[in-house]
C-alpha cells in the first residue's frame, strides 16, 4: 500500500519536475524499485519528451523491455507520442509498425493519432492511406480524435475529398472536427470553403472554441478583411473568448496586418499576460504600419519585460533597423544572435540580417554574412544583388547574377528587378537589353510592371527617351509612365503628350501630379504649375510630407518630418537651423 502511495507521488512530482528534479526522481524509482511500473515508465517517457529530450525517453523504453516483463500498451504509445511530438516521425512510424506486428498486443485509439500525425510529417501518403485501411479492420475509423488526426492530414496533403468523405461518413461530430475542417482549408489557402464550414458550424449550432475563432480569424487577417474579423472580434468578445493569449494574438495579428495598429495596441494593452508571440505580432504590426521606430522601442521593451526574444523577434526587428538607418540598433541585435546561437540556423533570419546591413550601407557586413551562410536560397542571392544595385555598384551586381546562375539558383521576378536596377544607375543599356531578354527566353520569367519601369527609367536616364516611350506605350501601365515623365525632364512636349495618361489616374497618390508640375517648374512655366497645385487642392490630392530619420550615438533615433514641430527639442533644432541659413 505504501509503495502504491509513493509511486503515486512520485508521478505526480514527475508531471511537473525540471530536468534536475527528474533525474533525482528517476533515481529514486529505480533504487525504490518502483521504475518497473507502466505508470512511471510511461510518465519518464512523457517527462522528458515535454523536456524536449526524446532522447532519454527512448532509453527508459529500452531499459523497460526486459524478455519477462515487456513495455505495456500504454509504454508503446507513451514513446510513440513522444517521438512523434519531438519531430523524428520516422522513429514513430517505425515503432508504430512494430507495435502494429506484435504478437499480442494491438494499436488502440491513441496509438493512432500520433502514427497518422508522423505520416502528415514525412508527407508519405501512401503510408497514411495504409494506416487509414488498418484502422477499418480495427473498427476505430469513427473513433473522433482518429477521425479529427486523419482530416488534419489529408487537407494537409491537398486530399480534399478524403477529409469531406472522413468527415460526412462520421456518425457524431463535435466542435473538434468541425475545426479541423475550418483551419485545414485555411492553412490550404481555401478560404471560401474554411468560411463555409464556419457558416455551416453556426447553422447546426455547434457550440464555438477558442480554436474556431483564432482558425476563422486566420482566414480574415490573410484576406485582409477587416469588417469581418471587427466582427469576430465581437463575438468573442460575448462569449468570453478575448482573454487567452491564442485569441488576442490572432486579432493584434489581424489589425497589424490591415494596419490598424491603434486597435492591436488595444488589443495588445488589455493583456493580462504576453508570451512570445504576443510581443512578435505587436512588433509586426508597428512594422506594418510603417512605424519602425516603435517597432524598436518595442523590441526593447520586450526585453526589458523578461521576454527573450526568438529567431521571428530578430527578424521583425531587424527590417526597422534598415528602414530607419539605424545601424547599431541593428549590430546590437545581431550580437544577440549570436549569443543565442540564431545565426547560421535560419535562412529567414540570415537573410534578414543580411538585408538590414546592405539597406544601412554596410556592404562588406552584407557580404561576409553572405559568404559565411551555411544555407543559401533565391532570396539570399537577390538582397546583395538589390544592395549593390542600390548603391551604384552595377558590376558587381552583374557578376552576382552570373555567379547565381552559375550556383544552379533559379532567378526570380526579384532578381531581375535587382539587375535592371543595376543597369539603370550605371547607363549599362545594352547589357539591361539583354537581361530583359533572357528573362523570358532563359529563365521563363515573365516581365512584370515592375520590369518595365527599372527598363523605361534605364532608357530614360541614356537619353533614349523615344525607346522609352515606346516600352512604356507597350507596357501599359501607369508606373511605367511615371519613370517616363521622370526621364523626361525640361522636354515639357513629351511631358504634355503623356500627362492624361498619368495625373488623375494616380492611385497611389500624388507622385504623378508632382512630377508633372516639377516638369513645369524647370521649364520656367510657372502658370502652369500654379494651375497644377489648385487642381491638386480641388481634388484634395494631399503630397506625403518628408520624413528624415537621424541616429545619435547614446540618444537614440530622431524622426523628423516635414514642418512637424512636436520634437522635444524642437527650439533648438529650429535655431540651429536659422543659424545655418536654412530658414528664411
Amino acid at each position: 500500500m505504501n509503495k502504491t502511495l509513493d509511486l503515486h507521488a512520485l508521478i505526480a512530482q514527475l508531471q511537473r519536475s525540471s530536468l534536475s528534479t527528474a533525474l533525482r526522481l528517476h533515481a529514486r524509482l529505480l533504487v525504490s524499485g518502483l521504475h518497473s511500473s507502466p505508470f512511471a515508465i510511461s510518465a519518464l517517457i512523457s517527462l522528458y519528451s515535454n523536456l524536449s529530450l526524446p532522447s532519454l525517453s527512448y532509453s527508459v523504453f529500452l531499459s523497460s523491455s526486459l524478455p519477462h516483463h515487456p513495455p505495456s500498451l500504454f509504454v508503446h504509445n507513451s514513446l510513440i507520442s513522444a517521438l512523434s511530438s519531438n519531430s523524428l516521425p520516422s522513429l514513430a512510424l517505425h515503432h508504430f509498425h512494430l507495435l502494429h506486428s506484435h504478437p499480442v498486443l494491438r494499436p488502440d485509439r491513441f496509438s493512432f493519432p500520433c502514427a497518422i500525425r508522423s505520416c502528415a510529417d514525412l508527407a508519405a501518403s501512401e503510408h497514411l492511406l495504409a494506416i487509414h485501411a488498418v484502422l477499418f479492420k480495427s473498427c476505430l475509423e469513427t473513433d473522433v480524435f482518429i477521425s479529427s488526426a486523419l482530416i488534419h492530414a489529408y487537407l494537409k496533403f491537398g486530399l480534399v475529398a478524403d477529409a469531406e468523405k472522413v468527415f460526412v461518413e462520421l456518425p457524431e461530430r463535435d466542435v473538434v472536427l468541425w475545426n479541423a475542417m475550418v483551419n485545414g482549408f485555411a492553412q490550404l489557402g481555401y478560404f471560401p470553403r474554411a468560411i463555409e464550414f464556419f457558416d455551416r458550424m453556426l447553422r447546426e449550432g455547434v457550440p464555438l472554441s477558442r480554436f474556431t475563432i483564432t482558425g476563422v480569424l486566420s482566414v480574415f487577417t490573410t484576406t485582409g478583411d477587416l469588417l469581418h474579423g471587427r466582427m469576430i472580434h465581437g463575438f468573442a468578445l460575448k462569449v468570453g473568448y478575448d482573454d487567452g493569449n491564442a485569441v488576442c494574438n490572432a486579432l493584434i495579428d489581424l489589425y497589424g496586418k490591415c494596419e490598424v495598429s491603434e486597435d492591436a495596441v488595444k488589443v495588445f494593452d488589455l493583456m493580462p499576460e504576453r508570451d512570445i508571440y504576443s510581443w512578435n505580432a505587436m512588433i509586426s504590426a508597428h512594422e506594418n504600419s510603417g512605424d519602425h521606430a516603435k517597432s524598436l522601442r518595442l523590441f526593447a521593451l520586450m526585453r526589458r519585460s523578461g521576454v527573450w526574444p526568438d529567431a521571428v523577434s530578430m527578424a521583425t526587428a531587424l527590417p526597422a533597423c534598415s528602414q530607419i538607418a539605424a545601424l547599431s540598433h541593428g549590430r546590437e541585435i545581431h550580437a544577440l544572435m549570436v549569443v543565442m546561437g540564431i545565426t547560421g540556423k535560419a535562412v529567414f533570419v540570415d537573410n534578414a540580417l543580411m538585408d538590414m546591413y546592405g539597406k544601412s550601407g554596410s556592404l562588406d557586413d552584407a557580404q561576409r554574412l553572405f559568404d559565411e551562410m551555411p544555407q543559401r536560397d533565391t532570396a539570399s542571392w537577390n538582397i546583395l544583388i538589390v544592395a549593390h544595385a542600390a548603391h551604384g555598384l552595377a558590376q558587381e551586381a552583374l557578376k552576382l547574377f552570373e555567379r547565381m546562375c552559375e550556383a544552379g539558383v533559379e532567378p526570380d521576378a526579384v532578381t531581375f528587378v535587382g539587375v535592371l536596377t543595376a543597369c539603370s544607375h550605371a547607363g549599362l543599356v545594352s547589357e539591361g537589353k539583354k537581361v530583359m531578354e533572357r528573362m523570358k527566353g532563359e529563365f521563363g520569367v515573365e516581365p512584370e510592371m515592375e520590369h518595365y519601369v527599372c527598363a523605361v527609367d534605364m532608357l530614360g536616364r541614356a537619353g533614349r527617351l523615344e525607346e522609352a516611350k515606346e516600352l512604356a506605350e507597350r507596357a501599359g501601365e501607369m508606373a511605367a509612365w511615371r519613370a517616363y515623365l521622370w526621364a523626361s525632364g525640361e522636354e515639357v512636349g513629351r511631358v504634355e503628350e503623356v500627362v492624361e495618361r498619368v495625373v488623375g489616374r494616380d492611385e497611389g497618390g500624388s507622385g504623378g501630379w508632382v512630377l508633372v508640375a516639377n516638369a513645369y517648374g524647370r521649364a520656367g512655366r510657372y502658370r502652369e504649375v500654379e494651375k497644377m497645385r489648385g487642381t491638386m487642392k480641388e481634388r484634395r490630392v494631399r503630397k506625403m510630407a518628408g520624413c528624415s530619420w537621424v541616429e545619435v550615438a547614446g540618444k537614440g533615433v530622431h524622426e523628423f518630418v516635414t514642418g512637424d514641430r512636436r520634437h522635444p527639442e524642437m527650439e533648438k533644432i529650429y535655431e540651429v537651423l536659422q543659424g545655418f541659413g536654412c530658414l528664411g
